[in-house]
């Protein structure tokens, strides 16, 4: 959502898998005439066992974990969630993305009225991470002091940044409809000018 400066709106563990201890792996001596292959891999598969020391475990375990980042993270995490955890994680995976996509809309068109960058509340999902639950995005919307044409354009662009979501909230409508009421009254003053020049004449 949007908001002029002096009125801005608010929208509304790591646990990574075992490693495996004890791999089968299957040998073959080609040095052994052909007649003895067979009984070698038969020994050799009931019988060669490779164990990864804990420090082997260990190490394994950072560099999946540097690798994976937050996706492997949030992969394990739902692997342990219930499925009524499971569903409220996805509705905030979606509102988050919904959340972000609105308040881009926003600075994308406010452009250069745009005060700051977006700023977002969060809600901590049942798996640990946090989501956008809302958001706001500060624009300038005061008339241009002198200048009832800088005035008019730029209450335009403020109703389009305010309109430009897909679904724009209450607050949003609010901006806009207070842009038109401030672009109204700079035409006004515009033609009084104009008459007022026209008299002079």
């Amino acid at each position: 959502m949007i908001g002029n400066i002096s009125s801005i709106y608010s929208q509304n563990n790591l646990t990574l898998a075992n490693v495996n201890a004890i791999n089968n792996v299957a040998m073959t001596d080609k040095s052994k005439d052909n007649s003895n292959n067979q009984d070698v891999i038969k020994e050799n598969l009931q019988s060669t066992k490779v164990t990864i020391s804990e420090e082997a475990q260990r190490r394994l375990s950072v560099d999946k974990e540097s690798q994976g980042g937050e996706k492997t993270e949030s992969t394990s995490g739902l692997s342990q969630l219930s499925s009524e955890e499971s569903q409220q994680v996805a509705e905030l995976k979606s509102r988050d993305q919904e959340v972000r996509t609105h308040e881009m809309a926003h600075m994308m068109v406010g452009g250069n009225l745009v005060r700051k960058g977006a700023s977002y509340t969060y809600q901590t999902g049942p798996d640990g991470q946090r989501y956008a639950v809302g958001g706001e995005v500060s624009i300038d919307s005061s008339a241009v002091s002198g200048d009832p044409s800088a005035t008019i354009r730029k209450m335009q662009q403020v109703k389009r940044a305010a309109l430009a979501p897909a679904e724009p909230s209450s607050q949003d409508r609010a901006v806009a409809a207070a842009a038109a009421q401030t672009e109204a009254a700079a035409r006004q003053e515009m033609m009084q000018q104009t008459n007022e020049a026209t008299k002079a004449e």
